[in-house]
């Protein structure tokens, strides 16, 4: 997914600030579509396709992870919201860049960290995955923070979902 100013944000529900109650407006409006990459949805289908489950874990709010994923700019299923089996945030699993986070949700899910793929553009938040024992890339998108030759040498990086989806 893009960048977007709700990731920035801390983990307060959308309810308690104003703005995020003009972004509820916006996305129910349809003045404001989060921006999806192109290959995202694709991939998403088939992993689900292939049995996976696919969860978000973002420092916004779950609620405002619900409410940008059902208001896309993907032509096909606007609506991502069907396509994920569970929401985490740093409210109900932890720190992103702490490892005991992704030991809570993989325990919350009942799956081994061994059985998990996480993705993010932060190489701490990889870092703390593979500390609990799950495997994890880095994904670089246009506009993050330029990887070392170090987190190249040491992490898998891809810069688009296409390269992880089979």
């Amino acid at each position: 997914m893009k960048s977007d100013p709700i990731d920035r944000k801390p983990p307060l529900t959308i309810h308690c600030e104003p703005t995020g109650l003009l972004w509820r407006s916006g996305y129910e409006s349809g003045a404001i579509k989060a921006p999806i990459y192109d290959d995202v949805l694709p991939a998403i289908k088939k992993w689900l396709d292939g049995g996976k489950k696919v969860m978000i874990y973002s420092s916004g709010s779950v609620e405002a992870q619900k409410l940008l994923f059902k208001h896309t700019n993907s032509t096909e299923d606007a609506d991502m919201t069907p396509l994920f089996s569970g929401y985490y945030d740093t409210v109900n699993a932890g720190m992103k860049q702490d490892p005991k986070s992704y030991s809570i949700i993989a325990e919350n899910e009942g799956i081994e960290p061994q059985g998990w793929l996480f993705l993010s553009d932060n190489v701490k938040e990889v870092e703390a995955a593979k500390s609990a024992g799950m495997d994890s890339i880095v994904l670089v998108r246009p506009g993050n923070a330029p990887l070392t030759a170090q987190d190249r040498a040491t992490h898998r990086v891809v810069d688009s979902f296409e390269q992880i989806a089979t």
